[in-house]
């Protein structure tokens, strides 16, 4: 009986938790839009998090020999969201800072426009002074999930993700994240149907018990 009490309490808690049901999304920057190949894909990817009501924690990591550049661009990475809301970012890496707080058209080659964007103030002009560090930051704006990411640019190569970069060949230039992300339940998630199958099986358990 407390078991079965406990279990119930357990269950009711994530129930009660807006990330109980917040799975992780990951893309991945495949394709290349830089003069000249900036190498081969992979060239990093892009993970996404529920981290509380209304804020999605974002992690940019390229692949190794690859890295941020500002080549003129309205920034070194950017991305689409559905509805086009007023957003908030905190918690970002250090040498970088945001565009704008609203969406706007910002033009990347081959991606056509993105809403929003980030700039790497770090980063000198073309490809000096590259920036080759993962990238990290909270975007909260109403209602904010990572599932509301899921919006392509407006370019014929229509783009999740793109982000500005100098590649292992020496070029350089914007590759995107073109495909849908991959779903990969959380750990709440997970926990949480498995206390769902427990409270399954002792109630199977109980009404054996007083058959």
């Amino acid at each position: 009986m407390r078991a079965n009490f406990l279990l119930t309490a357990l269950l009711g808690t994530f129930l009660l938790s807006g990330s109980a049901f917040a799975d992780s999304i990951t893309y991945t920057l495949s394709n290349d839009h830089c003069s000249g190949s900036c190498g081969t894909a992979p060239f990093g990817t892009v993970t996404l998090s529920q981290d509380g009501a209304n804020t999605v924690k974002v992690n940019v990591s390229l692949s190794a020999g690859d890295s941020f550049v500002s080549t003129g661009f309205s920034g070194s990475f950017a991305f689409d969201l559905i509805g086009n809301p007023h957003i908030t970012v905190i918690n970002l890496t250090s040498g970088w800072s945001l565009d704008s707080a609203y969406a706007d058209s910002l033009h990347f080659d081959g991606f056509g426009d993105l809403n929003y964007a980030l700039v790497c103030n770090t980063c000198g002009n073309g490809g000096s002074h590259p920036f080759s560090q993962p990238i990290s930051f909270d975007v909260t704006a109403t209602g904010l999930t990572p599932a509301s990411f899921a919006e392509l640019s407006t370019g014929s190569t229509g783009a999740y993700f793109v982000a500005d970069i100098l590649g292992t060949t020496g070029k350089t230039g914007p590759v995107g994240a073109t495909t849908p992300g991959t779903v990969t339940p959380e750990p709440s998630a997970l926990l949480l149907s498995g206390a769902g199958a427990i409270l399954l099986g002792l109630g199977t358990f109980r009404r054996r018990s007083k058959a």
